[in-house]
Formats: C-alpha cells, structure tokens, sequence
C-alpha cells in the first residue's frame, strides 16, 4: 500500500513547512492527484488521517483535487485523454505524444488557523494559506 508512505511523507513534509508558523494548527491540506499516479484517493485520505493520528497535525483534513490525465500529440498536434498510460492519438493514430497532465502529487496549499507566539516585544497571532508559490522548494 504506497498510500501509506505517500501519507506519512506528506504529513512529513507539512510539518516541516509549519516550523515557519509556530503556533499555528493545521486545518487543511490540499493536494493535487494525478490519475495516472494509480494512487486510491480514499485510501490515502484514510492512510493521512491514520499518519497523523498522534502528532501536531491531529484532527486536520486532506482536500484531493484529482487531475485526469491529457497528452497531445506529436504528429497533428491534437490534445486528447490517456486512458491506462495509452498514449495513442484517436485521430492520427500516432503513439508519439507529450504528457500534458495527469502524473501530479503536489501539496498546492496548507490552511492554517492562528497561532499565539510569544516574542520580546508582545503577543502577536499568526495565520497564513501557504500556496505552491510559498511552500519551501522540494528536491
């Protein structure tokens, strides 16, 4: 069951990102699933609720968008649905084509509610959506 790992990574990878929020609770997560990643989305929903069962980031929810997968083709051009990795233009035939979507596991967003942080200066609460553009770089 990948789901598992791909959960535990994720849950991994999000309380890393909160270090910059201290304080802060994490209320959603949203992720972009691709269908040709084969990855069950109700399992993983599952296998997330499990991996972070006794950590931070209990009681927060995982928001899947699922991305049906598109290529176009090579020959004439036509962009058409992959179907089961099946890359053959229904119009010219060609099995030359360029994946234009489908293969995406992206953490787009966090939601996160305030946080109180103490600092030499006072009390000041925190919050934040956290979007693709300002989640840290993965390797």
């Amino acid at each position: 069951m990948h789901e598992l790992s791909i959960a535990e990574e994720l849950a991994r990878v999000i309380q890393e990102e909160l270090r910059a929020y201290p304080g802060a609770r994490l209320k959603t997560a949203y992720l972009r699933l691709g269908a040709l990643r084969l990855v069950e989305r109700t399992t993983l929903e599952f296998c997330f609720e499990a991996a972070i069962r006794d950590t931070t980031l209990a009681g927060a929810q995982l928001r899947v968008e699922p991305v049906e997968a598109a290529a176009r083709c090579r020959g004439c051009d036509l962009e058409f649905p992959v179907d089961d990795k099946w890359f053959e233009c229904p119009q010219c035939g060609s099995s030359d084509a360029e994946l234009l979507r489908g293969d995406e596991l992206q953490l787009t967003s966090l939601d996160v509610e305030a946080g109180t942080n103490q600092t030499r200066t006072g009390t000041h609460e925190t919050a934040a959506h956290l979007t693709a553009d300002n989640l840290s770089k993965r390797g």
